[in-house]
């Protein structure tokens, strides 16, 4: 993990030094091994090195190759003996050489086409001064973010936004179409949107190319359309376990200890598990493993402790417990708005705190989540497959048996789910609009009519990904992946963790997994209707049995809810008190005031936290455009540009 920012005066002017440190030290909590920059006229480039990688411990930025060209490089590369094959004996690399030096290699051999060439999670931004073209690239999931403006005849790039908003040229203006998407639909129908309207995102699998009079960009790299077929569902489990096991262990990859993030579920634990036994067979290539949980309150809906101490006992290891904090929504809310750059608020702010620099402090630099494997393992369109194949009796008894293994959800909604996916696999592609239309959560009433209209828009319009594969399982897998909501969380994840020193990982997001997963027939995946199968079965001798039998996933909706309890009268207070969003025309004075004290006295004990996490999004609206855009008039008015808020600073000088 690093911070990379670059600016190019496309009108030759050179770039002063200042200006490009300023930027960079808006990212200094991305690196705390060194502060570099390398300035040729109008180009400047930085970087906030954090060493990761055994290989990076050599590792200098920004990399200058052979033929002069530059480059800045976030990330990890996971296909490295690939490239060396291929680089052969013609490159001065070798199996010692840090990633970015590999990226330049490869972009000797390779061109403009270099990004085809690589797999992992990373960001790059590559400077080739003799053709004066720039190339940017992104990994293929969207693991690392990467952001670009231009502002007059400059062009910016940055791995946050808040480093391009340093610069004097870059205003600072909301974008209301991603602003109305984000919390009416979700749905924006241009990917690249960003909550600021002249800051876009370089999407997931593109490269761009920037030259003084030129900017385009491409998609580099898709997942492929094919169909694997096998004899019997243990070697599917097989299978599985083999591309699981290599995303784990590209993930260990690193000179410090590897924290993995455990619940006790069957996913997170799967990791733990399955990283451990790594590290006991392979001891030379794995670092030090620690487990860290939250410890919930003992015999609540959301105490795993249980299945905790079972990987204990089964692997002789001691899980670190991160007590969890006072859950609410103000305390440090504007701090985490400013890190996530979007009205996002973490509802477990205070104990994300408090378990990240726990992390730290244990010399961790790599944290391995089970994120989205909840999405990936278990999509049920493949009941729509079974229907096609005429197999009606099959869609029967998978929907019977989801049933007995998810006991804490409903049938009907595993039934309503097959019902709306028969009908979004079946009705042409022109009704899609308005059946979006039908099933769209309505608004809060407090949003302006405007505002509104903006969302639905989008809703209407928005491109259908995936609408070419061949399987109704294969597409939505794909659409899931490619869902603009997810790699969003994606960038926050990333965000965050990065304040602490720390790099997020997800193996269930690894891109040879995934098309694994896309290839393989739906009800192999979930076989016999038994979720996760592929899972539960690909672990077999691995996980503890009484994870891998569990039925249950632990609930935090009463802690939620009692957070926005106990600060409902703060959020009252910051709504009503020259209220951002009802002065900038997105909330109306009159419906807020009405419908928020009528709503005061439905959260404590309701059955879900939806009503929280509706007012939690108008929350985050508020203080989102507080930080943003009020303090930073502020500030201007006032002649100072300092940061809006204290950062936590591990950045170092080099």
């Amino acid at each position: 993990m690093s911070g990379i920012v670059g600016i190019w005066n496309l009108d030759g002017r050179p770039v002063a030094p200042s200006l490009l440190t300023s930027l960079g030290a808006s990212l200094s909590h991305r690196g705390s091994d060194g502060n570099y920059q390398w300035i040729r006229g109008p180009m400047g480039l930085a970087c906030r090195l954090l060493r990761v990688t055994p290989e990076s411990l050599t590792e200098t930025q920004p990399a200058i190759g052979r033929s002069g060209i530059v480059l800045v490089f976030d990330g990890r590369l996971d296909n490295r003996a690939e490239l060396l094959a291929d680089l052969g004996n013609t490159h001065d690399v070798t199996a010692a050489s840090p990633d970015p030096v590999l990226v330049l290699a490869s972009y000797d051999r390779f061109g403009d086409c270099v990004a085809e060439h690589l797999n992992g999670d990373f960001a790059f931004g590559l400077f080739d001064p003799s053709r004066q073209r720039l190339l940017l690239a992104r990994d293929a999931i969207g693991i690392r973010p990467l952001y670009y403006a231009r502002a007059r005849n400059t062009f910016l790039f940055a791995s946050e936004i808040k480093a391009l908003l340093a610069h004097p040229d870059v205003p600072t203006i909301p974008n209301d179409d991603m602003l109305a998407c984000y919390l009416v639909s979700s749905a924006p129908r241009d990917t690249s949107m960003t909550c600021f309207k002249d800051v876009a995102s370089l999407l997931p699998a593109h490269c761009a190319i920037v030259t003084p009079d030129s900017f385009s960009t491409r998609q580099y790299w898709d997942f492929a359309v094919t169909e694997q077929r096998f004899a019997s569902f243990p070697d599917y489990a097989q299978a599985f376990r083999h591309h699981f096991t290599e995303a784990v262990r590209r993930r260990l990859r690193s000179a410090h200890p590897v924290a993995v993030s455990v619940s006790g579920g069957l996913d997170s634990s799967s990791i733990l598990c399955l990283g451990e036994t790594l590290r006991r067979t392979e001891s030379a290539l794995v670092p030090p493993l620690i487990g860290m949980s939250y410890l919930s309150p003992a015999g609540s809906p959301s105490d795993e402790k249980e299945f905790l101490l079972e990987i204990e006992r089964q692997y002789g290891l001691a899980i670190e417990r991160v007590p969890i904090g006072r859950l609410g929504l103000m305390d440090g809310a504007r701090e985490a708005v400013w890190h996530v750059e979007a009205p996002f608020l973490d509802h477990q702010w205070n104990t994300s705190k408090r378990f990240f620099n726990h992390a730290r402090s244990l010399g961790v630099r790599t944290m391995l989540t089970g994120h989205w494997a909840d999405q990936v393992l278990f999509p049920q369109a493949y009941l729509v497959d079974l229907f096609h194949q005429l197999r009606w009796r099959d869609v029967g008894i998978h929907l019977r048996e989801y049933g007995r293994w998810m006991t804490d959800t409903p049938p009907r909604f595993f039934r309503k789910r097959f019902w709306l996916d028969l009908a979004k696999y079946h009705v042409p592609e022109g009704v899609i609009p308005s059946l979006r239309w039908l099933r769209a959560r309505r608004p809060p009433a407090w949003y302006s009519d405007g505002f509104c209209r903006q969302a639905f828009r989008h809703l209407l319009h928005r491109p259908i990904p995936g609408a070419n594969r061949p399987t109704a399982h294969d597409r939505s897998l794909y659409e899931e992946v490619r869902s603009p909501y997810h790699v969003h969380c994606m960038e926050w994840n990333n965000k965050v963790a990065n304040i602490y020193g720390l790099e997020m990982a997800f193996p269930f997001l690894d891109r040879d997994l995934l098309s694994f997963l896309m290839s393989i027939p739906g009800d192999a995946q979930t076989w016999k209707g038994v979720p996760k199968t592929l899972l539960r079965e690909g672990m077999h001798g691995i996980l503890p049995d009484a994870i891998a039998n569990r039925k249950w996933k632990a609930d935090f909706t009463h802690l939620v809810n009692e957070g926005m309890e106990r600060d409902f009268q703060k959020m009252l207070d910051c709504m009503q008190s020259g209220s951002a969003t009802i002065n900038r025309g997105y909330v109306k004075r009159d419906a807020l005031q009405e419908h928020l004290y009528r709503l005061r006295g439905q959260i404590q004990g309701a059955p879900t936290a939806e009503l929280t996490w509706t007012l939690a999004d108008l929350l985050g609206l508020e203080l989102w455009l507080q930080v943003f855009l009020e303090s930073r008039s502020a500030r201007k008015e006032s002649g100072t540009e300092e940061p809006i808020l204290e950062t936590v600073n591990t950045g170092g000088t080099a």
